[in-house]
């Protein structure tokens, strides 16, 4: 996976946030010679945008996000890696929950759980 860092989001505040890391998708040939690169927005959705509007991710910021593992505590620990993480960051601004959220729901769906309240 490639990741690139957003530099100007204009009227697209919504969609992609300046100075975030989001993953860059192969484009065809007729979009990267118009300029254009998809990239996977803030709701998880893969959309063109232009070329211009992002850099390729710093090798040292970007190393450094991924080292960050998502750790899930229930009746033990549960790490993630980096790569996993921001995937289910992206699932979860997709559905607009957080992401602690969303993998409590997976774990519930699966697990007979007690009721948290």
């Amino acid at each position: 996976m490639k990741y690139v860092r957003c530099i100007e989001n204009s009227g697209n505040e919504a969609s992609l946030d300046v100075d975030a890391n989001h993953r860059m998708l192969p484009v065809t040939e007729m979009e990267r010679s118009g300029g254009m690169m998809r990239v996977v927005d803030n709701e998880g959705e893969d959309y063109l945008y232009p070329m211009r509007w992002f850099e390729i991710a710093p090798e040292e910021r970007l190393a450094a996000e991924l080292s960050e593992h998502l750790t899930v505590r229930l009746n033990g620990t549960v790490r993630l890696n980096g790569v996993t993480k921001l995937t289910v960051r992206d699932i979860a601004r997709r559905q607009g929950v957080s992401m602690a959220s969303l993998v409590r729901e997976w774990i519930e769906e699966r697990l007979d759980l007690p009721s948290t309240t």
